[in-house]
């Protein structure tokens, strides 16, 4: 007989309906954001350039959440097998596009922390690197692909020996390729240096910039207190409400990034130190983890606009002026209809 695998419990399918209403929220709020800021006049003559890439590819996270995670758990739930054939040649495909732009995303987030951190030191390389805001993406994308791209050669779709199988949402099963055996690729490259490079190291650099940032602006605040000039009261207020708003910005990014990576770090620390635990002790807990950690990184996406409108001025003005601006237009082709049907009458 063909041993079917049981159905995810219902705290992970809860987990997942959860994380796919999550995504079309991050979505909306993405594409949303995504068309602001590319109406905008200084969307690629300022850091609304990394902002613009960054959504890009929270939309295409957001969007393969469904396909790749919620029809897994469904076709496990319903047995529904014409589910399952449109899900086995999308699924390896979609969960290679996902995890490279999860890791460009990342990396694009980085870029734009450290823009912030030499704007604040008032570096003579900002300059330089304002100017390479393209080329700086397209480092951050061929991170992704370098890291994250191998995934489509080491998940294939197997066709089950089982007869019985035959006509079974387990007629076909994802497994492993041959070339994750061999110690070059499965242990130094897809072990160790993928997850050095798209799980510990961002986490390490954005947390080391981000408190550099913070470092630097209490020092000029405090610099600005000692300060004994007429302008003395001006500095004073203008140095608070910039590490006010800074800091606010700055807390926020680094507790959303935390917070939805915190499971995946912790649980590719313990592969670090004893994987076969995992795999037999822990193995449903192991399962629920990688549910939770997709979810909180949609809700990391999702998160983004709320965060933008809160912290940031200057990208609050630029949603508002796209919405005013297709208010106006709105109001003008109206306005042109009533005179067109006037004239008619």
């Amino acid at each position: 007989m063909c041993e079917e695998d049981g159905p995810k419990s219902t705290i992970s399918f809860a987990i997942v309906i959860a994380g796919s209403l999550i995504s079309i929220i991050s979505i909306s709020n993405n594409v949303l954001l995504f068309i602001s800021l590319i109406r905008n006049n200084r969307c690629f003559k300022c850091y609304f350039h990394f902002i613009l890439a960054l959504c890009f590819f929270d939309i295409i996270i957001s969007v393969c959440y469904m396909p790749v995670i919620l029809v897994d758990s469904l076709k496990d739930w319903t047995k529904w097998i014409e589910l399952a054939k449109a899900w086995w040649p999308f699924f390896v495909y979609g969960l290679a596009m996902t995890h490279v732009c999860m890791t460009t995303a990342c990396y694009i987030l980085i870029a734009v922390a450290y823009e912030r951190y030499l704007i604040t030191v008032r570096s003579y390389m900002l300059k330089q690197f304002q100017k390479r805001r393209s080329w700086w993406c397209f480092a951050c994308l061929s991170l992704g692909v370098l890291t994250k791209g191998g995934m489509l050669i080491e998940l294939d779709v197997f066709p089950n020996e089982d007869p019985s199988c035959k006509n079974t949402v387990m007629e076909y099963y994802v497994d492993v390729t041959d070339i994750t055996k061999s110690v070059w690729y499965g242990t130094i490259y897809k072990f160790w240096i993928r997850n050095i490079a798209t799980v510990f190291l961002p986490f390490a650099l954005l947390l080391l910039i981000n408190l550099g940032i913070v470092l630097e602006l209490r020092s000029q605040m405090q610099h600005a207190f000692g300060n004994r000039s007429r302008r003395r009261f001006s500095l004073r207020m203008q140095s608070r409400t910039n590490v006010r708003q800074a800091t606010a910005t700055m807390l926020f990014i680094c507790v959303i990034y935390l917070i939805s990576n915190v499971v995946n770090v912790f649980i590719t620390a313990w592969e670090f130190i004893d994987i076969e635990s995992l795999q037999t002790r822990f193995l449903e807990e192991y399962m629920l983890s990688a549910d939770l950690s997709s979810v909180l990184v949609v809700t990391a996406c999702a998160l983004r606009l709320p965060i933008y409108m809160l912290c940031n001025p200057e990208l609050r003005r630029a949603v508002k002026k796209s919405f005013t601006h297709k208010s106006e237009h709105q109001q003008k082709m109206h306005q042109t209809f009533s005179l067109i049907a006037k004239i008619l009458v």
